[in-house]
């Protein structure tokens, strides 16, 4: 799906510096960051076998991994949450935004444009009906700070 031959954004000497900087946010090393989002996934598993959806939200939506180089386990909280929304019934969607903090409904806006930018590994639909309740609840505000933010997933 890539339209440019050449990476442009690899020029972009704000970008770099950005990176290097988002580099020292997080003080684990990448296998520590890995084993959390497993130990994370075990208990998001487990609330969605119970039917707890809000709970399974909040704990996939805490602690995002931010940083630079922590690719592996960005992409596993990114399937996780994923697995969090595809499990959730379409009538309990406006409950379960409605009960998220705007911090956690921040987070989980970031999540959505994740999956919307790699429509392979994720169900488009899906997301596009969690981001009409998101920004229903949050309003356009939500989308500035998701925008804004230099903490991208």
């Amino acid at each position: 799906m890539a339209h440019r031959k050449l990476d442009i954004d690899g020029f972009d000497t704000e970008q770099q510096r950005m990176a290097e900087q988002m580099q020292y946010l997080s003080t684990k090393s990448d296998a520590e960051v890995a084993s959390m989002v497993d130990q994370k996934a075990a208990s998001v598993r487990a609330a969605i076998t119970r039917g707890s959806s809000v709970e399974a939200l909040e704990k996939a939506l805490a602690d995002p991994p931010y940083g630079h180089g922590l690719d592996a386990a960005q992409s596993a909280n990114a399937q996780l949450v994923s697995e969090v929304l595809m499990a959730t019934r379409a009538q309990d969607i406006n409950s379960v935004v409605s009960s998220l903090a705007e911090d956690s409904r921040d987070v989980l806006l970031k999540y959505i444009y994740h999956g919307l930018a790699r429509p392979a590994g994720f169900n488009c639909g899906v997301l596009l009906s969690w981001h009409e309740r998101v920004v229903e609840a949050g309003g356009l505000g939500s989308i500035v700070r998701v925008m804004s933010d230099r903490k991208t997933i």
